[in-house]
């Protein structure tokens, strides 16, 4: 049952909130969800409630390379689990491989467990909930079944309940919206991972998505610890992510306002959108895209500011592969495995190279163009 539409038609009652971010004082009017459902339906808290609820351990899954938006929204959630009655533990489908989300887990010390390192502690729980993320929803082998899926991009999943409501600008803002529906007032540590996770998800309000992120904002701002935020901002970067970007800035093309690079082999996935990021901040890019190839598929991170844009049709119209296309408007990703391409000998690697690089920036730009 899709819920991600039934977040309209809200009563709001006005309040002004001041939330400090580099630079000054940001000054906007922070607003309480009251209501958030359509007719003829339950409100998205209760019914993920009544599926939760019955549980008596489940499993709270991010994606692998998780963003700081799902890992604060998982915390969030294991709060809202707790209030239920229910144990929740945090799991990973692969590895936390980016600077920025590994500094989180270490400040708010996340007991994080990767699925393929812990596999007989996923087994033990009764359910599982995917958290962030876009695309595809992990299978775990039915062992344990999913039964939510929570982010804020939209999923086609017609058997499981869904929460994904787009006019939400991170996954973040929507487990703040849950908390708020419970009456749960998080601790100080959850509501600065939340907070964080708001800011991170919609890049400090830039791709904010409408009211609900500063509602949420503001909801949370009482609640957390601003210096700790602050310390937050700005993580080291390692080595192999700033090759990356710099492959990425050396190898770009450019057509209008779009930008498309190849950054080859890379070591993680989080490098390459890390390095999709950069390049929306160089003159005249306000969409970008960048591709390159980890663990035997093709990788390609578009990212659009330019509202007349939407990356995920961009990659859905390039690519054609929607099963393993995801994100929305301003953030997708693409997968695309290289098949029996993966097995080509050392003598044939360059030229496999130069045939990925010249189909994929065509296809790009023929997306892009007719977008």
């Amino acid at each position: 049952m899709a819920l991600g539409s039934a977040l309209g038609g809200v009563e709001m009652v006005a309040v002004a909130a001041t939330l400090l971010v580099s630079g000054g004082a940001v000054f906007y009017a922070a607003q309480s969800v009251t209501g958030w459902r359509r007719e003829d339906d339950a409100e998205p808290v209760d019914t993920l409630k009544q599926t939760v609820a019955g549980q008596n351990r489940v499993a709270l899954v991010v994606p692998e390379g998780p963003s700081i938006d799902a890992l604060a929204a998982a915390m969030g959630l294991q709060t809202l689990c707790t209030e239920w009655g229910v144990t929740a533990h945090l799991f990973a489908e692969g590895p936390v491989t980016g600077e920025d989300s590994k500094t989180f887990c270490n400040i708010f010390d996340l007991e994080l467990s990767v699925i393929g390192d812990k596999a007989d502690e996923l087994t033990e729980t009764d359910a599982a909930i995917a958290v962030g993320g876009g695309g595809g929803v992990p299978r775990l082998s039915n062992n344990p079944p999913v039964v939510a899926v929570v982010r804020h991009r939209p999923t086609a999943e017609e058997n499981i309940v869904t929460v994904t409501p787009t006019d939400d600008g991170a996954t973040a803002t929507t487990v703040t919206r849950l908390l708020e529906a419970e009456t749960v007032v998080p601790d100080q540590r959850v509501a600065t991972a939340l907070l964080h996770g708001v800011r991170a998800g919609t890049r400090e309000f830039r791709r904010a998505n409408g009211q609900h992120d500063y509602e949420a904002a503001g909801f949370l701002h009482a609640y957390a610890d601003l210096g700790r935020i602050e310390d937050l901002r700005s993580p080291g970067m390692s080595g192999d992510t700033f090759d990356v970007i710099s492959d990425a800035i050396a190898n770009r093309e450019r057509r209008a306002s779009f930008a498309v690079t190849n950054v080859g082999t890379v070591p993680s996935v989080s490098a390459l959108e890390e390095a999709a990021d950069t390049m929306l901040r160089l003159e005249g890019v306000s969409t970008a895209a960048v591709f390159g190839i980890h663990e035997e598929t093709i990788v390609v991170s578009c990212r659009a500011e330019d509202v007349r844009t939407n990356a995920f049709d961009i990659l859905d119209s390039a690519f054609g592969t929607s099963e393993t296309t995801g994100g929305n408007t301003d953030a997708a990703t693409a997968r695309v495995p290289l098949g029996l391409f993966a097995q080509v000998d050392d003598d044939h690697e360059e030229t496999l190279d130069m045939l990925i690089d010249a189909s994929t920036r065509k296809a790009l730009f023929e997306a892009f163009e007719s977008s």
